[in-house]
């Protein structure tokens, strides 16, 4: 790596250490041999974890914290007056981005990295499982904790790396790699890419960003990457989808049971080689988004030459991702989920899941994600939130963002009662959800906390006696 030297001695400081992006990095380059510390503003989960590894963390941003650092390390979130930064440049010492640094890494190896708006997480979860269960013993970096693991990352020894590729800053055009797999595209981080023209430039990029001995594994479901499939005429690629029969691997038989989902998956004749046409396979997972997370990494397998069995086994013993439709427990009678969904395509895709898995009450309780998000999604999130029969808003988590006149959570609340809806309430103060939670504790209704910011948190407070 041209960063360092001498790898028993170079010492690499991450700004920010605690983001999920970044400590899974910060362990791998501890596995690699480096001297690793960091820094953050609160402790968390990752942070103990780092600790248990013997990584140093300053809890507190200080230029003093990196007088022995040969490279510092800084994530999306991290502002540019930082004083760590601002004292790195003051010194000469090399700054790169979490991207930069994953970048670092994926040179070495033969890399699949996994985008779009929605569903990458798991997707890279399935796919990692996959390659590992099949022995062929992966590097892994996500952006969520692999059940299977307990971890947001593997370490392993063989020449494959597996990552969940971030759009959201355009990072991820930084990332070499020989396979590539693009979920779906919707209207997302508008406060970076300012419109959907040059969202969707950066993902056709990304798509053809690959060797020409490489693969793009794109879905055609969701109309804007069907669009970018059609769009790429210079690289291979791969489609799937449901019921489309123009697709390379066409999901066909869906069918939801109380523990698994079934489906088959059609494959275009003479695409794949010593492979037959049709196949069925048992997932755990739930809903037709994670169906086609799974057929995207079957994508995958079969570009590799997995043998079909140990694929379909994978998939049936896959426990998925945690904060992915999540249950945490039963408080009384109910059912307490935490759920990953920021979106309305995910709060949809979420919705799809619960109303399949539980025929009682559904009780949403929802912290919306940045004011420029809620903003530029307004009528979509009022669209999807508008279906649900139960829902508490709880005030929007800023993520660092300055707050929008006349954009919170209690207008939302207001612009729901006028479209129609009947249950739904302001949320003004967190610590009083137990309280309003309580005449739903005593009968088998799933209560399902929402969102990506400290949602899960007030979750837990729940589930305290």
């Amino acid at each position: 790596m041209k960063y360092f030297k001498n790898i028993n001695t170079s010492v690499i400081h991450f700004v920010g250490i605690g983001g999920i992006g970044m400590s899974g990095i910060a362990e791998l380059m501890i596995k690699l041999g480096y001297v690793v510390q960091g820094s953050d503003i609160s402790n968390n989960l990752s942070i103990e974890k780092l600790i248990k590894n013997k990584i140093r963390v300053f809890f507190k941003h200080e230029s003093k914290n990196i007088k022995n650092a040969n490279v510092v390390v800084y994530s999306s979130a991290i502002k540019k007056n930082n004083p760590e930064l601002i004292a790195a440049k003051k010194k000469s010492i090399p700054i790169v981005s979490r991207a930069d640094m994953l970048a670092e890494l994926m040179r070495t190896k033969q890399s699949i990295a996994i985008a779009g708006s929605h569903g990458k997480t798991t997707t890279t979860s399935l796919v990692g499982t996959m390659l590992q269960d099949c022995n062929m013993d992966p590097t892994i970096v996500n952006g969520g904790i692999i059940n299977s693991f307990s971890s947001n990352y593997r370490f392993g020894l063989s020449q494959l790396m597996v990552v969940e590729a971030d759009e959201s800053d355009g990072s991820f055009l930084k990332l070499p790699h020989e396979i590539n797999i693009i979920t779906n595209i919707d209207p997302e981080h508008m406060e970076y890419y300012k419109s959907f023209k040059s969202l969707f430039r950066a993902f056709q990029k990304f798509a053809s960003n690959i060797p020409i001995y490489g693969v793009s594994i794109i879905c055609i479901e969701n109309i804007n990457s069907k669009q970018l499939a059609l769009n790429i005429k210079n690289r291979n690629i791969i489609t799937y989808g449901i019921n489309k029969k123009q697709a390379d691997l066409n999901i066909t038989n869906i069918i939801f049971k109380k523990k698994y989902s079934y489906f088959e998956v059609e494959l275009k004749k003479n695409r794949f080689f010593k492979y037959k046409q049709k196949y069925k396979f048992k997932l755990k997972l739930f809903g037709k988004h994670n169906i086609l997370n799974s057929t995207a990494s079957l994508a995958v397998g079969l570009h590799l030459k997995i043998p079909i069995i140990k694929i379909k086994n994978s998939f049936s013993n896959f426990e998925g991702v945690k904060r992915r439709f999540s249950l945490i427990g039963r408080k009384n009678h109910a059912y307490i989920y935490d759920d990953y969904a920021h979106h309305p395509e995910e709060i949809k895709a979420t919705l799809e899941i619960s109303k399949l898995i539980n025929k009682n009450k559904v009780i949403i309780v929802f912290q919306p994600h940045r004011y420029s998000r809620t903003k530029f999604l307004y009528n979509e999130f009022i669209r999807i939130l508008s279906k649900i029969d139960i829902l508490y808003v709880c005030d929007i988590y800023s993520a660092g963002e300055k707050q929008i006149k006349n954009l919170n959570s209690l207008k939302i609340v207001n612009d729901l009662k006028i479209k129609g809806s009947k249950n739904v309430f302001y949320v003004k103060n967190s610590n009083n959800l137990k309280y309003l939670l309580e005449k739903y504790f005593h009968s088998n209704n799933a209560i399902i906390f929402m969102g990506a910011g400290t949602i899960s948190q007030f979750a837990k407070d729940i589930m305290v006696k």
